[in-house]
């Protein structure tokens, strides 16, 4: 059983330009950052205190600090950021 190729409609083009793109920040959206405790407490029990959302990395990251200083057997931390990004051609096609 040979499979046939779909059938084209004649006469139907498209023309795509070629431009280049940069990838960076978006300016009109915030960063967003959240630091949380992978510690434990003595049954084993994850802590899951977090900084709750910051717009700079330092505010969340000194969260940690005070938290260490209460919980001194807390000493895990991960960092969650969200950094909107956004795609724009070089030059707008005409």
């Amino acid at each position: 059983m040979a499979l046939e190729a779909p059938a084209r409609e004649i006469g139907k083009r498209r023309l795509f330009r070629f431009v280049d793109w940069a990838f960076g920040p978006d300016p009109d959206r915030d960063e967003v950052h959240l630091v949380y405790c992978d510690g434990e407490d003595e049954a084993g029990n994850p802590c899951g205190a977090d900084s709750g959302e910051h717009g700079d990395r330092e505010t969340a990251e000194m969260w940690a600090f005070e938290h260490a200083a209460e919980q001194p057997d807390h000493r895990s931390y991960g960092h969650l950021a969200y950094r909107p990004m956004i795609t724009v051609p070089n030059e707008e096609p005409t």
